[in-house]
């Protein structure tokens, strides 16, 4: 049977994306996807870019690497992801930097006989748009042609199949998980679009001291323990 897992939102996050990775493979899962924000928050960034780019897992972009590479770093809502960002700016290799150029805003892929498009955020914003819900409205005004719509931003797993036959599908976190759950999150989807959520233990003390040891706030790390928004 066909399977297919997304990642989203790793953010820097080495430990767990590794431990996310050996899961899925575990699964002998071959096909992955991933939905952006491979910057932004925690330090191993460079080596979460050159993982995603060395297994070639299609990737689109997130509003942290949008922001790392179209804005300076700046995410005006946000002082803390901006001051992170900069940070990031200034120890980013060259290939992270060219290999977050090359992201598209979206794909679209087929998935035994179904359609369907990966976005980080919204149909109306791509790259930055928080979709808590969706409805057949959003979908008709958006102009969604796909069976499934698979987004990330929000770092919540969700999953509605709605009146009009077609479904949206949030993997949730893997690097900053924020619906009271620590552990690293994805999602597998079979060949009727149904939805596995898993969750994965790692070790997020080994972000935490890395984080302390660069010199950033505690504040930033500590929300890894309880899976719970800064």
């Amino acid at each position: 049977m066909s399977k297919i897992a997304v990642i989203s939102d790793i953010h820097g996050n080495l430990p767990a994306l590794e431990a996310v990775l050996n899961d899925i493979k575990s699964k002998q899962i071959s096909t992955i996807y991933c939905l952006g924000d491979l910057v932004g928050y925690y330090c191993f960034f460079n080596e979460v870019v050159q993982k995603i780019n060395e297994l070639k897992i299609p990737t689109v972009l997130g509003n942290h690497d949008d922001a790392l590479i179209n804005n300076k770093g700046v995410i005006a809502r946000s002082k803390t992801c901006t001051q992170i960002l900069k940070w990031q700016l200034e120890n980013a290799s060259a290939s992270t930097i060219s290999f977050l150029k090359s992201l598209p805003t979206h794909l679209e892929i087929t998935h035994s006989n179904h359609s369907i498009k990966l976005i980080h955020a919204g149909l109306k914003d791509n790259v930055d748009e928080y979709l808590f819900d969706v409805n057949d409205t959003y979908f008709e005004n958006h102009q969604l042609n796909e069976d499934l719509l698979v987004s990330g931003h929000t770092h919540l797993p969700s999953y509605k199949k709605l009146y009009s036959g077609k479904t949206w599908i949030n993997p949730g976190s893997a690097g900053q998980p924020r619906d009271g759950n620590n552990k690293a999150s994805y999602v597998i989807i079979d060949e009727g679009l149904n939805p596995e959520f898993i969750r994965v233990s790692y070790n997020y003390a080994l972000v935490i001291e890395a984080m302390a040891l660069n010199g950033f706030e505690n504040y930033i790390s500590e929300g890894l323990k309880t899976g719970k928004k800064l």
